[in-house]
C-alpha cells in the first residue's frame, strides 16, 4: 500500500535496513534505495513515495536539502532525519523543513520501525481525514446525473454486472429503481437538423428533452435516461407504484410518452419520433429492448418524422436473432486488439455456450462465429505486421475454408486451436521484443556507464523511465542503480591496472565526481580502498 524511500551515502547502512525490517507486516510494499541525494530526487520523480528515511550529513547534497526539495515538488511525502549529529541547530532546520521524526544514530530496527508504524497510521488518518471532507461529498453529487447515465448507457451497451455490485450501484447513485421489476424503454430520435449549431447549445436542448420527459414522468413513474452511441434519447421507464397492473402501466406509459413528444415540439420547436419497447425486467431485459427498439426504426420507421410506435404493435416472430454473446461489449475484436488473452477465452467459452444452446440454429451461428474469428485473427496479425499463413502455417487451408458440414464440436475444436496459436505467437513476440529492448539497453549503459542515468537510457529507447526500470528488474533480477554501479566497479577495476592513472582521474572516467564517494564505494564492493586495490597489483 505504501512506498519509502531510504537514502544514506553509507551503502551498508542503506542495504542494512532495506532487508532489517517487516516491510509488509507494516503496510509497505516497495522499499527503494538511494546512495546520494542527487539519487533520490531522480528516483522520486519516478515512484510514488510516501516516505523517505534520510541521513542529513552527507557528500554533494545533504539530507536537510534534500527534504527541502522534496517539499518543493512533494509536498504530501512525510521525511524521517536519521542521523548522528546531535546538534540544535540540525534539529531546529529539520522542524523548519516540516520533518516528520528526527532520529539519533544508533537507531535500532525496533525503534526505526514504531516510528515509521506511527507516521502510517498517521499518513492513513489524513487520508481518512480527506475522503470525508465536505468538498469530495459535494463534487460526487455533482457528478450523479453523469454516472447514472453512464450506468444506463453501460446496461444498454451489454454490460453485465453482477447482482451484489448492481445493487451497490443503485443505491451508491441514489436510484429509486427495483431489481427484477418490469420497465419499458422510450427511444426518442430528434429529427431537427442541429448540424450547425453548437455542442454547448445542442447539451442544453437535449437537456430541456431529457428534463421535459422527466417532468412529464415523475408523479407515478421513476425515470433514468442516457445518450447512446447513435445520438438516440434512451429512457428507462419504471413504475413507483406497489399496486399497478402491468396493463395500465403500459397505457399510461404510452399516453405519457405522447404527451412528452408533443411538449418537446411545443416548448423546443423540435421534432422527435418514439419508440417504446415491450415490458422486461430490470436489468436482465433492458439488452434485448434496446435492440429491438432500435430495429423498429430501421424495420419500420425509417425516415418518416414525428413516428410514435409501440413494440406491441409488431406482430412477427424471427426464428433467427443474433447471437447475443458474439456482439456484447467487449468484443472479440476489442478483446484481441490489446491482447486480453484470459478475457478472450472466457468469451470463446461463453460464445459456444450459448451456440451449443442455438438447437437448429446452431450451423447459421457456427459460420457467424467463423467469420467473426476469422476478422479478428486477421486483423491481429496484420497490425502487426504478419501474414496469416506465417503464424498459422499448414493450418491455413483449414482456417480459410468453410466446410459447410461443420458441427459445433469442429468449430469449438477450430475456434480455440488457433486461439491457442495466435497467443503462442504474440508470447514469442513479446519475448523477442523484450530481448531486443535489453540489449539496447545493456549495450547503451556500457557506451556510456560515465554520464548513465535512468532518464538518459529511457530517453535513448523512447519509453517511460518507470517501464525501463521495471523491465530492467524483471529481466535480470537486479535494480538498475545496483546493475550500473556493478559496471562501474568493474571498470575502475580496470582502470586501477593503469598505473599512470591517479584515483581522481579513474573516479571521474567511472563517473563519480567526488573520488571519495567513489574510494567509499569501492570499498564496500572490494572489501579495500582503489589505491589498496592498485598497491597489490
Amino acid at each position: 500500500m505504501y512506498e519509502i524511500l531510504i537514502v544514506d551515502d553509507h551503502t551498508h547502512l542503506v542495504d542494512s535496513l532495506a532487508i532489517g525490517l517487516p516491510w509488509e507486516q507494516m503496510g509497505i510494499t516497495h522499499v527503494y534505495k538511494a546512495y546520494s541525494g542527487e539519487e533520490a530526487l531522480e528516483m522520486l520523480n519516478y515512484r510514488s513515495v510516501d516516505i523517505v528515511v534520510t541521513d542529513i550529513h552527507m557528500n554533494g547534497m545533504t539530507g536537510l536539502e534534500l527534504i527541502a526539495r522534496i517539499n518543493e515538488k512533494w509536498k504530501n511525502t512525510k521525511a524521517v532525519i536519521i542521523t548522528g549529529y546531535d546538534e540544535f541547530q540540525y534539529a531546529r532546520e529539520a522542524i523548519q523543513q516540516q520533518v516528520s521524526d528526527y532520529l539519533l544514530k544508533p537507531v535500532s530496527n525496533e525503534e526505526l520501525e514504531q516510528t515509521l508504524r506511527n507516521l502510517i497510521d498517521r499518513i492513513t488518518e489524513e487520508g481518512n481525514e480527506l475522503l470525508n471532507q465536505q468538498k469530495f461529498v459535494y463534487r460526487f453529487r455533482e457528478s450523479l446525473p453523469k454516472l447514472r447515465e453512464m450506468f444506463l448507457f453501460d446496461l444498454i451497451s451489454g454490460k453485465n454486472y453482477p447482482i451484489s455490485d448492481l445493487k451497490d450501484k443503485i443505491q451508491l447513485y441514489g436510484l429509486p429503481f427495483s431489481v427484477h421489476k418490469e420497465s419499458i424503454l422510450l427511444c426518442m430520435r430528434v429529427e431537427e437538423d442541429y448540424s450547425n449549431t453548437d455542442l454547448y447549445s445542442l447539451s442544453l436542448i437535449e437537456y430541456a428533452m431529457f428534463n421535459i420527459v422527466e417532468e412529464v414522468f415523475m408523479n407515478k413513474f421513476n425515470v433514468m435516461y442516457c445518450k447512446d452511441s447513435h445520438d438516440y434519447l434512451i429512457f428507462m421507464v419504471q413504475t413507483n407504484q406497489l399496486e399497478q397492473s402491468d396493463k395500465d402501466s403500459s397505457a399510461m406509459i404510452e399516453d405519457l410518452a405522447r404527451l412528452s413528444q408533443h411538449q418537446i415540439k411545443l416548448y423546443l420547436k423540435s421534432k422527435v419520433s418514439i419508440v417504446l419497447s415491450n415490458c422486461g425486467a430490470f436489468p436482465t431485459d433492458i439488452l434485448p429492448m434496446y435492440h429491438s427498439a432500435l430495429s423498429i426504426y430501421t424495420d419500420y420507421i425509417g425516415y418518416q418524422t414525428e413516428s410514435f410506435f409501440h413494440a406491441t404493435q409488431k406482430k412477427e416472430v424471427f426464428e433467427i436473432q443474433p447471437l447475443g454473446e458474439l456482439y456484447r461489449p467487449q468484443t472479440l475484436m476489442e478483446l484481441i486488439d490489446i491482447e486480453q488473452w484470459a478475457a478472450f477465452e472466457g468469451k470463446l467459452t461463453r460464445i459456444f455456450e450459448e451456440l451449443e444452446g442455438a438447437g437448429s440454429g446452431a450451423r447459421e451461428y457456427g459460420f457467424e462465429i467463423y467469420v467473426a474469428l476469422l476478422q479478428a485473427y486477421s486483423y491481429y496479425l496484420h497490425k502487426k505486421g504478419k501474414r496469416v499463413f506465417e503464424v498459422f502455417g499448414r493450418d491455413i487451408e483449414k482456417l480459410l475454408k468453410m466446410d459447410a458440414s461443420w458441427s459445433v464440436g469442429p468449430l469449438k475444436e477450430w475456434a480455440f486451436g488457433s486461439y491457442v496459436q495466435i497467443k503462442a505467437y504474440s508470447d514469442s513476440r513479446s519475448d523477442n521484443i523484450r530481448t531486443d529492448l535489453m540489449e539496447r539497453i545493456r549495450r547503451f549503459i556500457q557506451e556510456n556507464i560515465k554520464d548513465i542515468t535512468l532518464q538518459t537510457v529511457a530517453d535513448h529507447v523512447n519509453l517511460h523511465p518507470v517501464y525501463v526500470s521495471n523491465l530492467f528488474k524483471l529481466e535480470t533480477g537486479e535494480n538498475f542503480s545496483n546493475y550500473v554501479l556493478r559496471l562501474r566497479m568493474e571498470k575502475a577495476v580496470q582502470l586501477l591496472k593503469h598505473r599512470d592513472l591517479k584515483i581522481n582521474q579513474i573516479a571521474l572516467e567511472v563517473g563519480y565526481q567526488k573520488p571519495q564517494y567513489f574510494i567509499k564505494l569501492f570499498k564496500t564492493q572490494y572489501g579495500m580502498t582503489p589505491q589498496e586495490y592498485k598497491n597489490s597489483l
